[in-house]
């Protein structure tokens, strides 16, 4: 896929700087330039990276005369269009394949494809355009949305209900059990059943190898916008709002629930039953064991507001330091009362 540098201005909204006739066959890093890709910078320091003859997108007045490019009022956020106009989209035929099973009690709307040693089982749903790639399980009563794709090994456990316009990356897992076990009168393991389902509302991603837990009763919901990094858990019973973002390793405890745009970033977590406020972020490693408050930017463990946190890391990084010093001034005083005990003799 190729466009000429005139074009991709027009559909970015930029201002064309030097040929527009100059074909692009890509987006190309600062750190490996080609002159046939197109590097977009939005930090100065960067620019020592682009020799002459790439063709550059960067803010108004950073493109010197004679060299060909795009001027961008905020290259970072057009980023996403830019790359957009390079990427490649399979087309699939519809249908099902001869390798797939699919129970004559389920529901496959012709517009959509059923790949090969996918599994459909009888009572569930496949909307209209929805692409199962490969080896997808989806099971009793479930439904998957018009449009919405998943990649090869993906399992959509009984009753889930996943929307539209979705992607749900290889590997994930939809509606699992619960993690839910008691103690029994000997002390011995008792699992409770979890007979509740997850819910994934439209245009959310899920990334490989996350796993969303069904719900011990009522359902476990993901809003509509959200993200999850690869290698995410859900635990049963919680509930995100919608545009929510949850990057790697992010674990969400049973019956946790997160407001609107909330952002977990990787490593951090919540305990059962916390409930993190719109547009809240707690920051990578940060475990919340209470209620965060909306518009809160929380750290550590247990996660507190984050400059607190920062302020206390730089404190423990000097105790070597300070310990030393409180060495020093018990050995000054032991001098000290030693010579003051001499002189009272």
């Amino acid at each position: 896929m190729e466009w000429d540098l005139r074009t991709i201005a027009e559909k970015v909204g930029g201002m064309l700087k030097g040929d527009g006739k100059r074909l692009v066959r890509g987006i190309a890093s600062p750190g490996s330039p080609e002159k046939d890709r197109l590097v977009v910078a939005w930090e100065r320091k960067v620019l020592s990276l682009v020799p002459e003859g790439v063709p550059l997108a960067a803010p108004k007045g950073w493109i010197e005369e004679g060299r060909d490019g795009i001027e961008l009022d905020d290259p970072r956020s057009i980023f996403p269009r830019l790359l957009g106009l390079f990427e490649t989209h399979h087309a699939y035929p519809k249908g099902i394949h001869v390798m797939a099973s699919v129970s004559p009690e389920a529901s496959v709307d012709p517009e959509s494809w059923i790949g090969p040693f996918c599994v459909i089982e009888e009572g569930a749903v496949i909307g209209r355009g929805a692409v199962l790639k490969a080896q997808v399980f989806v099971g009793k009563d479930s439904m998957i949305g018009d449009g919405t794709v998943l990649e090869p090994m993906v399992s959509i456990m009984d009753g889930t209900l996943v929307g539209r316009n979705c992607l749900i990356h290889a590997g994930a897992v939809l509606g699992c059990d619960g993690f839910g076990f008691n103690r029994g009168p000997e002390g011995e393991t008792v699992k409770v059943p979890q007979i509740g389902r997850v819910i994934v509302e439209d245009e959310v991603e899920i990334g490989a190898c996350t796993t969303i837990d069904r719900a011990t009763v009522g359902e476990t919901r993901i809003g509509a916008r959200s993200k999850t990094d690869n290698h995410v858990h859900v635990g049963h019973n919680a509930r995100t709002g919608t545009d929510c973002l949850l990057v790697a390793y992010t674990g969400i405890a049973g019956s946790s629930t997160l407001g609107n745009r909330v952002t977990m970033a990787a490593r951090s977590g919540t305990a059962d039953h916390v409930r993190v406020g719109d547009g809240a972020v707690v920051a990578g490693c940060g475990g919340a064991t209470k209620d965060v408050e909306p518009g809160a930017v929380v750290s550590g463990f247990p996660a507190r507001d984050h400059r607190e946190e920062m302020k206390t890391q730089a404190l423990l990084h000097r105790l070597p330091e300070l310990a030393e010093k409180l060495k020093a001034l018990e050995n000054r005083l032991k001098t000290l009362e030693g010579k003051a005990d001499q002189a009272h003799e």
